[in-house]
Parts: C-alpha cells; structure tokens; sequence
C-alpha cells in the first residue's frame, strides 16, 4: 500500500488553537466578568422592582382605607338624616334641613336625594325641597330595598344629565319596614383630591374605576370618565382579585398594583418605568464602563499569551488529524518529521500511532466477530428474543419476526410486556417464562401473533451476562412444535380410526342381528297395537320402544358408515319441515344456552331427495356444534336459498353463529375423522354429516373467522320436474 507522507499547515493549526485559546480564557475571564455584570444589574433591577412593588402595594392598601373611612363616614352621615319620628312618620323637612347640613360640613358629598319606596323623589339637597314626584332610576335601588343596606353604584347619568356615582342608604320605619332611600352622589373632585396628593411626590399614576372599567376618578384629570376596560390591571378587578404586575399604562411601560374596593370598585396605582429605574439606569451605564475597561485589558493579555504556547503542540494536533482523515490508511513517519525527537514529545507521538494501529485492529476484529454472530443468528431456524433487565427487548431475528408478525423496528424498544403475544387470560406468556424464577427451564406454551393465530411454542431460556459477570438481561429461543403437536394429534386418532374400524365389524356382527329381531317384533307389535286399540298409554309404551329400537338402529350405523354408506334414498323431502322439526328437537339446549334464533326461508319449488333421518343426523349435528361455539350465549341463523352454478340449481341451507370462530389450523383438520376441539368429543360428527351430504350428491363447506361466528354451508342438487310434498 502507499504511503502517506504528514504535511504540516501551521496557519491553520495555530488559528485553529489560538481560536481554543481565546474562548478558554474568554470563558475564564470574559464570561465571569460578564456574568458578575448581569448578575449584579438583574439583582439590583429585582431589589428595585421589588420595592416599587411593595410601596405601591402599601399606597394602594392606604388609599383603600382612607375611602373605606370616607365611604363609612358618608353613611353615618345619611344614617342620621334618616331617622323618624317617634310617631314612624318621615319628617322630610327635617331630613332635607339635615341633608342641607350634611353636604356643608362634607367634601365627599356634593347632593342627597330621598326617594320613596316608589322611586318618586321627595327632596333633592341642596337644589329643591318638592319635585314634583320625579322618578330617580338610580342603580342598586333593588338591592338597597331588600337588603336594608348601603350600597355603591358604577358611574351613571342623574336626572340632571350628569355622570355621577352615589351611595344608596335604605330607609327604615320603627319596625324596620323599607319606606324609602336616601341617594349621596359623592364628589368626583374629591375623590381625585385624595389620589393627587397620594401619588404626586413619586411621579407615580393612580385612578379607581367602576365595575365596566369607566373611571370615576384620577390624578389625571382629563382621564376622568374614560374607558380603562382593555387595561390588564383592570381586567384582575373585574375578577375581583387584588396583586402587582408589570404593564403598558398611556403607552409607557410601567409597574401597577391594583386592589378591588366595594361593589366593583378598584383601585390601581403605579408609576412608570423610567422614573422608577432611573437610579438603576445611572448605575448600570458605570459598570457597563468598569466592564469594557476591564474587558479590553483582558483580551490584551490573552493576545499576548497566545503566541507563547501554541508551538509545542501543533506537530502533534497535525498528526491527530491526519489519523481521522486516514483511518484506513497505514501510517508512515518521514525522517524528517519531529516524532523523531527524542523529548516527551515523541515520546507521546510513537504512544499514539501505536494506540491508533491498535485500535483499528480491535475495531476490525470487533466488526468481523459481530457480522458472523449475527449472520449465524439470523441463519438459525428458531425465533431468538433478548431482554434487559428492565424487560426492554434489545434484539430479536429475522424468525421472531416471521411467528410474531409484528416487524421488528416495532418491537425492539419497547417493553416485552406491550407486545400483545398473549392469550385470552391476558397472561403474557413469554414475559412470565423469562422470570428470573424460571430461566433455564424449557417451557412448552402458545402464543398469538399479530393476525390472532395460536402458535404452539417451546421455549429455552438463559442469563446473558457482561464480562464481570454481572446479569445484563435475559435470552429466549422459542421453537414453533404447532404443526408436530397437529401431527401427533392426527398419529392418534388414526390410531384411534384402526382400532375403531377393527372393532366396527364386531359390533356389526354382536349388535346389528339382534336390534334386527327387536325391529321387526317392534314393528309387529306397533302394527298390532294400530289393529286393535288397546289403551292410550300402552300405545304410547310400542310407539316409545319402536323409536328407541330405530334409534340404536343408527348409533350402530354411524360406526358402519366410514367403510361403507347406505346409498337407500327414497323420500322426497320438505327442507324447511325437517329444519323446524330439528330446532323443535333441540329447543331446551338452545333455551339453556341462551341462543337466539333466527329463520330466513326461501321458497322451496323443487324437490330434495335423499333419507330424512339421516340429513336429520346431518343438521341436528350442526346445530349443535353452533350452540357449542357459543357458550355464552348468541344468535344461530338458520337460512335456506336457491342458487345456481354452472347451469346446475342447487338448494343451500345455511347455519350460522355468532361463536367464536375456527383458526386456520383447525380448520385445516376439521374434517378428519375423531379431530375434535371438545373434552368429550368425538371427532366424529362433522366427518358423518360431510359423508352424508356427499351421499345426497350435495357439498359441505365451512366458512369461519375468529371472533366473528361461523357458516356452515350445504348444497343440494334440486331434481328438476319433482315438486315437494
């Protein structure tokens, strides 16, 4: 291979370190310096901001107090204008001359108005005495004549066009019954007064508004009437909420707090930013000077440095580069190159061309050891699973995918326990054979795959563990034994088949001749009986012994009929009869099961010809396996139609549940001869029905899906030219 001869740009190296040079003193220096800076200006702005917060806060509580003393001093003051005679009478000259009295010695009450308990004004103080019986809509009139309280109104127009808030007072007799109201209007310009001299010395805002928001008053007078509802402060009020915030107040960044008073009255007082920063702001211009002096003395030293300490260590960051751009290069060294040195320096360069061919050997090796590992799991033919110790699943193999159905980027990631290959208990079954009680035993289980089909599995398990030989998770393989389990399953019951088919010809020979003697006495007795009437219950005892002598007739039949079938048809037969006389025979199971039935017949013009009793034995035997599937209960639909295939009709009767379905491995041996699902099953019935429609010339098909019910389908060659009986 060529060799690789180390070229040495020091421009760029330098640059390269002088760059490191300068951010590492930059954060040592610099950054501190800044950070000190910002710490001290945020501090100081929070200690700042924090003090006009809790001086507006405490001017706000203030304020509140001293209208809550004005407010309570104005209704003393109505209190004793309203007081009656001893006679319960209203004196209304005397509470106007009071009234009068009142508003002269008040600077909050500018006019009084007594209303009776029709609205009608009786006195407007200082203006009138009588009013001609003048209606006064005044706001909360409602609220003052049921509650026997005080109340304070929003800002409303009074009869004479002005905008005015008020103080409502009820009017009582001696026995407290409501004659009437006395309405304060309370003075604007007062109440502005009492902000102005709270807030001018700090430059600061403040205004109370009603509960729309509508000013009543303020320290800016022109403000007075305005709508302040859009203001964040005043929003909180109308929540009836009290605090501080930080908000625009005429355009100008400023610092409020607000504190709601009576009946949705609010207060907010604040002040500007720029007159409550201004100290901070002198502040921080000198230590924004401190700090550039003190920043360009140090990138002065830093300049100065740079150039004292970047030799020693260029050579040695050159080859630190060129091994990361050739890393699958060999490493040559020129005589000429300064590794040739014998100082520290090349000392550290020979260590690391050594460290650097060592690890790329170690890398190789790693990388080919890990392609074999893999391509051998892979290539093995049984489902691989590995776990953390969390129950995390860190890989799986290309067979895993295949019996799961779920791709793999799903599954690795995610806990064992959210990948659904449990059964109907909700039993995880792999999850549970990788208990740490379990490992290393074989477990032979099943599980589901993605499409609901039961796989029959055997699972080994073991440790995995790192190099100190601690536990780093577990390892399962699983080997799918579902189509041995099918294929002992069908061993035995064709074992089954022989011994039956050796022992059928027996009972033939031991049961058959004498149920042929006790037919014919039957049926001589039964004519006998038909003769001469002899009794109702003696007829009913014949008629009982003739059908249970006909029907060991047939037990013994079925065993004959997988050598040979009786191919003795005679009848001509009405399919819907023989469905309804089946479901007659079966109605208790059907009403113990819980099974609704459903019949849907089509007109049968031609005639089905074959034996009844056994295309009896055939749907007696498929009713029965639909209520079997359905043990909790369910609809069975019993269904006949006239199709036609090939220029041939047929006549197809349908039985159908709501069951639980067939797989398709079960499926695939329903036919076979003693294959049975059931505990006590024969493995017999479905075998017999499917013989006895192909006796008939007709074909039996099953149509099934798990959780969705199952068909049974038989098809009936229709004779043309024979009608039904």
């Amino acid at each position: 291979m060529a060799s690789k001869v180390f070229q040495h740009p020091f421009s760029s190296i330098s640059g390269s370190i002088k760059m490191k040079y300068l951010v590492i003193y930059s954060i040592i220096i610099v950054v501190p310096v800044l950070l000190f800076y910002t710490i001290i200006l945020e501090y100081t702005h929070q200690v700042v901001e924090e003090d006009i917060v809790r001086k507006n806060v405490l001017s706000a509580d203030a304020l509140v107090k001293r209208f809550n003393t004005e407010i309570s001093d104005a209704v003393l003051q109505l209190q004793l204008i309203s007081e009656v005679d001893e006679n319960n009478k209203l004196e209304i000259q005397r509470m106007y001359e009071r009234a009068k009295q009142t508003i002269a010695s008040s600077s909050m009450i500018q006019s009084i108005t007594m209303v009776d308990a029709n609205k009608q004004m009786l006195f407007e103080a200082p203006f009138d005495l009588h009013k001609l019986m003048q209606t006064y809509q005044f706001p909360g009139f409602d609220i003052v004549s049921w509650s026997n309280n005080y109340t304070v109104s929003d800002i409303f127009q009074n009869p004479r066009g002005e905008r005015v808030v008020t103080i409502s007072l009820p009017v009582l007799d001696n026995s407290g019954a409501f004659s009437g109201a006395l309405v304060a209007e309370l003075s604007r310009d007062h109440l502005s007064e009492i902000l102005s001299v709270s807030t001018e010395a700090s430059n600061g805002f403040s205004f109370i508004a009603d509960s729309h928001g509508e000013v009543i008053a303020s320290t800016v007078i022109n403000e007075i009437g305005s709508d302040t509802s859009s203001l964040p402060a005043t929003e909180e009020l109308s929540r009836y909420t009290s605090g501080s915030m930080k908000g625009s107040y005429h355009n100008e960044p400023s610092i409020m707090a607000y504190k709601t008073m009576w009946d949705g009255w609010g207060l907010v007082l604040g002040v500007p930013e720029r007159f409550a920063f201004k100290s901070l702001t002198d502040l921080s211009w000198a230590l924004t000077g401190t700090f550039l002096c003190i920043l360009m003395l140090t990138l002065l030293f830093i300049g100065i440095g740079i150039q004292k300490i970047l030799q020693p260590i260029v050579r040695l960051t050159q080859f630190a580069r060129s091994i990361e751009r050739n890393v699958n290069e060999p490493i040559t060294i020129t005589s000429n190159d300064s590794s040739q040195s014998k100082d520290e320096l090349g000392v550290l360069w020979h260590t690391m061309i050594a460290t650097a061919l060592s690890l790329r050997e170690q890398q190789r090796l790693v990388e080919e050891k890990e392609r074999y590992l893999r391509d051998v799991i892979e290539g093995i033919p049984y489902a691989i699973l590995t776990i953390d110790t969390k129950g995390i699943i860190t890989y799986i193999n290309r067979k895993f995918e295949q019996l799961t159905g779920y791709p793999r980027p799903y599954m690795i990631g995610k806990q064992l326990a959210e990948i659904p290959i449990k059964n109907n208990d909700a039993d995880y079954i792999l999850l549970d054979t990788l208990h740490s009680e379990r490992i290393g035993e074989d477990t032979e289980t099943y599980i589901l795959n993605a499409n609901g089909q039961k796989h029959v599995v055997k699972i080994a398990t073991s440790k995995l563990f790192n190099i100190q030989g601690g536990i780093i998770g577990s390892i399962a393989v699983l080997q799918d034994i579902t189509q041995w389990k099918i294929f002992e399953e069908h061993v035995k019951q064709s074992e089954k088949l022989a011994i039956i088919g050796q022992i059928s010809t027996g009972i033939a020979h031991e049961i058959k001749n004498p149920l042929a003697i006790l037919s014919g006495a039957s049926e001589l007795l039964k004519e006998e009986v038909d003769e001469e009437s002899r009794g109702e219950s003696i007829d009913e005892l014949v008629n009982d012994i003739f059908r249970v002598v006909r029907r060991m007739n047939g037990i013994v039949t079925q065993f004959l009929s997988f050598s040979k079938m009786n191919s003795e048809i005679d009848e001509s037969i009405r399919m819907d009869k023989l469905l309804d006389e089946a479901l007659q025979l079966l109605r208790i199971k059907l009403r113990d099961a819980k099974v609704d039935t459903n019949k849907n017949y089509a007109p049968q013009p031609n005639a089905i010809i074959g034996n009844y009793n056994k295309l009896m034995q055939v749907f007696l035997n498929l009713i029965i396996n639909s209520i079997e599937a359905m043990p909790n209960g369910g609809t069975l639909l019993i269904r006949t139609s006239v199709n036609e295939e090939n220029g041939v009709r047929f006549f197809v009767v349908e039985v159908k549940d709501t069951g639980a379905g067939i797989s398709d491995q079960t499926m695939a041996w329903l036919f076979n001869p003693f294959f049975t699902t059931k505990e006590e099953g024969s493995g017999l019935g479905l075998t017999i029905a499917r013989d006895i429609v192909m006796e008939h010339g007709g074909e039996l098909h099953v149509q099934s899906r798990m959780d969705e019910g199952t068909t049974m389908r038989c098809k009936f060659p229709i004779l043309e030219g024979r009608k039904t009986g």
